[in-house]
């Protein structure tokens, strides 16, 4: 049986980024075509899925356990602006 995605998150918040890399597999396709959508550029919608991911790896020590994986991420690709202008 697989990990969850709050398994994972524990993993990734307590040290073992490696398990990020479960993550990406299970929901880089969704997010790339969401911020397709949104933005209609691909080269734009990739380096949006890289900067959740950045996201999720620097701010992983205040993931509490029990929140889903994907709330998380999307909650932190809210948390600080992506260009100041």
């Amino acid at each position: 049986m697989s990990p969850t995605d709050n398994e994972l998150m524990e993993q990734v918040r307590d040290g073992r980024v490696e398990k990020l890399a479960v993550l990406f597999e299970r929901y880089q396709t969704m997010l790339y075509n969401f911020f397709l959508r949104l933005t209609g550029n691909r080269a734009a919608s990739e380096d949006l899925v890289q900067e959740v991911f950045m996201r999720v790896l620097k701010y992983r020590a205040g993931y509490m356990g029990g929140q889903p994986a994907s709330t998380y991420g999307s909650s932190r690709s809210h948390a600080t602006p992506t260009s100041t202008t």
